[in-house]
Protein backbone atom coordinates (compact mmCIF):
# COMPACT_ATOMS: atom_id res chain seq x y z
CA UNK A 1 0.00 0.00 0.00
CA UNK A 2 1.71 3.70 -1.33
CA UNK A 3 1.73 5.82 2.18
CA UNK A 4 0.51 8.95 0.19
CA UNK A 5 -2.46 7.80 -0.81
CA UNK A 6 -4.38 8.60 2.16
CA UNK A 7 -2.80 12.41 2.90
CA UNK A 8 -5.01 14.51 1.25
CA UNK A 9 -3.48 17.09 -0.95
CA UNK A 10 -3.22 20.67 -0.40
CA UNK A 11 -4.88 23.08 -2.10
CA UNK A 12 -3.62 26.15 -3.65
CA UNK A 13 -5.78 28.21 -1.63
CA UNK A 14 -3.88 26.74 1.85
CA UNK A 15 -0.37 27.09 0.05
CA UNK A 16 -0.92 30.78 -0.48
CA UNK A 17 -1.91 31.31 3.18
CA UNK A 18 0.92 29.57 4.63
CA UNK A 19 3.00 32.77 2.78
CA UNK A 20 0.41 35.99 3.61
CA UNK A 21 1.75 35.97 7.43
CA UNK A 22 5.10 35.66 7.30
CA UNK A 23 4.76 38.01 4.40
CA UNK A 24 2.82 39.95 7.03
CA UNK A 25 5.24 39.90 9.68
CA UNK A 26 8.20 41.19 7.34
CA UNK A 27 6.03 44.09 6.23
CA UNK A 28 5.07 44.79 9.84
CA UNK A 29 8.83 44.73 11.03
CA UNK A 30 9.39 47.13 7.73
CA UNK A 31 6.93 49.68 8.38
CA UNK A 32 8.11 49.44 12.46
CA UNK A 33 11.01 50.08 11.35
CA UNK A 34 10.08 53.37 9.47
CA UNK A 35 8.22 54.66 11.82
CA UNK A 36 10.94 54.16 14.73
CA UNK A 37 13.51 55.95 12.21
CA UNK A 38 10.65 58.16 11.18
CA UNK A 39 9.86 59.38 15.07
CA UNK A 40 13.96 59.60 15.70
CA UNK A 41 14.35 62.41 12.95
CA UNK A 42 11.33 64.17 13.48
CA UNK A 43 12.59 64.57 16.99
CA UNK A 44 16.24 65.05 16.24
CA UNK A 45 14.84 68.18 13.49
CA UNK A 46 12.81 70.09 16.21
CA UNK A 47 14.90 69.15 18.81
CA UNK A 48 18.21 69.83 17.37
CA UNK A 49 19.10 74.17 18.28
CA UNK A 50 19.82 76.19 15.63
CA UNK A 51 20.96 78.92 16.94
CA UNK A 52 23.42 81.95 15.08
CA UNK A 53 25.77 84.88 16.10
CA UNK A 54 26.32 87.60 14.20
CA UNK A 55 27.95 91.43 14.24
CA UNK A 56 24.99 93.74 13.96
CA UNK A 57 25.43 97.92 14.17
CA UNK A 58 28.60 99.18 15.18
CA UNK A 59 28.41 101.55 18.08
CA UNK A 60 31.74 103.16 17.22
CA UNK A 61 33.11 102.37 13.74
CA UNK A 62 36.55 103.45 14.57
CA UNK A 63 36.42 101.07 17.47
CA UNK A 64 35.47 97.14 16.75
CA UNK A 65 34.56 96.73 20.79
CA UNK A 66 31.31 98.40 20.37
CA UNK A 67 30.34 96.28 18.00
CA UNK A 68 26.60 94.47 19.07
CA UNK A 69 26.73 91.16 18.63
CA UNK A 70 23.24 89.34 17.99
CA UNK A 71 22.40 85.71 19.14
CA UNK A 72 19.61 84.46 17.09
CA UNK A 73 17.52 81.34 17.88
CA UNK A 74 16.62 79.80 14.45
CA UNK A 75 15.22 76.50 15.94
CA UNK A 76 11.66 75.14 16.16
CA UNK A 77 12.08 75.18 20.47
CA UNK A 78 13.58 77.86 22.92
CA UNK A 79 16.72 78.10 24.95
CA UNK A 80 16.81 78.78 28.11
CA UNK A 81 20.20 80.25 30.29
CA UNK A 82 21.93 81.74 27.68
CA UNK A 83 25.12 82.72 28.80
CA UNK A 84 27.57 84.77 26.68
CA UNK A 85 31.59 84.45 26.52
CA UNK A 86 33.99 85.52 24.26
CA UNK A 87 37.51 83.70 23.65
CA UNK A 88 40.46 85.54 22.51
CA UNK A 89 43.23 84.42 20.35
CA UNK A 90 44.98 87.53 19.82
CA UNK A 91 44.15 91.51 20.28
CA UNK A 92 46.65 93.87 18.38
CA UNK A 93 46.60 97.43 19.91
CA UNK A 94 48.37 100.53 18.46
CA UNK A 95 51.87 100.63 19.19
CA UNK A 96 52.36 97.07 17.52
CA UNK A 97 51.30 95.50 20.78
CA UNK A 98 49.66 92.19 20.67
CA UNK A 99 47.87 90.36 23.67
CA UNK A 100 48.10 86.57 23.37
CA UNK A 101 45.74 84.59 24.38
CA UNK A 102 46.13 80.49 25.22
CA UNK A 103 45.56 79.96 21.42
CA UNK A 104 42.61 77.77 21.90
CA UNK A 105 40.18 79.56 22.64
CA UNK A 106 40.02 78.37 26.23
CA UNK A 107 40.31 81.57 27.81
CA UNK A 108 37.26 83.06 28.76
CA UNK A 109 35.92 86.73 29.23
CA UNK A 110 32.04 86.95 30.49
CA UNK A 111 30.08 89.54 32.35
CA UNK A 112 27.88 87.51 34.99
CA UNK A 113 24.93 90.13 33.63
CA UNK A 114 24.99 88.90 29.98
CA UNK A 115 22.57 85.77 30.88
CA UNK A 116 19.10 85.66 28.69
CA UNK A 117 16.21 83.45 30.56
CA UNK A 118 14.90 82.53 26.96
CA UNK A 119 15.27 83.30 23.62
CA UNK A 120 11.76 81.63 21.79
CA UNK A 121 11.82 80.51 18.34
CA UNK A 122 12.78 83.68 15.99
CA UNK A 123 13.69 85.79 18.39
CA UNK A 124 16.81 87.88 18.76
CA UNK A 125 19.32 88.52 21.84
CA UNK A 126 21.93 91.42 21.33
CA UNK A 127 24.90 91.94 23.57
CA UNK A 128 28.50 94.37 23.67
CA UNK A 129 31.42 92.06 23.65
CA UNK A 130 32.56 91.18 27.38
CA UNK A 131 35.93 92.82 26.81
CA UNK A 132 36.22 94.61 29.90
CA UNK A 133 38.20 97.71 29.65
CA UNK A 134 38.96 97.31 25.63
CA UNK A 135 35.67 99.77 24.53
CA UNK A 136 38.39 102.53 26.17
CA UNK A 137 41.60 100.90 23.81
CA UNK A 138 41.45 101.15 20.32
CA UNK A 139 42.70 97.59 18.69
CA UNK A 140 43.70 97.15 15.14
CA UNK A 141 43.08 93.56 14.68
CA UNK A 142 41.43 90.96 16.95
CA UNK A 143 40.76 86.83 16.49
CA UNK A 144 37.80 86.29 18.95
CA UNK A 145 35.26 83.37 19.37
CA UNK A 146 31.86 84.19 20.86
CA UNK A 147 31.12 81.18 22.86
CA UNK A 148 27.06 80.34 23.54
CA UNK A 149 26.16 77.84 26.38
CA UNK A 150 22.10 76.92 26.56
CA UNK A 151 19.98 74.69 27.58
CA UNK A 152 17.96 73.40 24.97
CA UNK A 153 15.55 71.76 27.13
CA UNK A 154 13.58 73.52 30.42
CA UNK A 155 12.48 70.04 32.28
CA UNK A 156 14.66 67.71 34.10
CA UNK A 157 16.38 65.05 33.26
CA UNK A 158 16.97 67.57 30.31
CA UNK A 159 17.67 70.15 31.61
CA UNK A 160 21.07 68.83 32.97
CA UNK A 161 21.97 69.15 29.29
CA UNK A 162 24.06 72.59 28.97
CA UNK A 163 24.60 72.59 24.61
CA UNK A 164 28.12 74.71 23.71
CA UNK A 165 28.81 76.24 20.29
CA UNK A 166 31.60 78.86 19.22
CA UNK A 167 31.58 81.19 16.59
CA UNK A 168 34.78 83.08 15.70
CA UNK A 169 35.09 86.40 14.09
CA UNK A 170 38.40 88.26 12.84
CA UNK A 171 38.61 91.93 12.41
CA UNK A 172 39.41 93.79 9.17
CA UNK A 173 39.44 97.67 8.48
CA UNK A 174 37.68 98.66 5.37
CA UNK A 175 38.99 101.28 3.23
CA UNK A 176 37.12 104.16 4.85
CA UNK A 177 38.45 103.61 8.01
CA UNK A 178 35.13 101.54 10.12
CA UNK A 179 36.08 97.86 11.44
CA UNK A 180 34.20 94.89 10.50
CA UNK A 181 33.86 91.47 12.49
CA UNK A 182 33.90 88.77 9.77
CA UNK A 183 33.08 85.40 10.74
CA UNK A 184 35.80 82.75 10.25
CA UNK A 185 35.54 78.74 10.72
CA UNK A 186 36.95 77.51 13.60
CA UNK A 187 39.44 75.16 12.69
CA UNK A 188 41.67 78.19 10.65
Amino acid sequence: MPMGKNIPKANKDETQGLKRPRARRVWSFVLAALGLWGVYVTTWVVANPRVFVYPSVALDPANPAFTIFVVRNEGYLAIHDVKFECSMKYLKLPGDITIIGLGDYTNRFFDPNQVARVIGPGEEWSELLPLSGMEHNKFENADITVNLLFRPFRFWPFSLYVHKEKHRFETRQGKDGQWHWLPQPINK
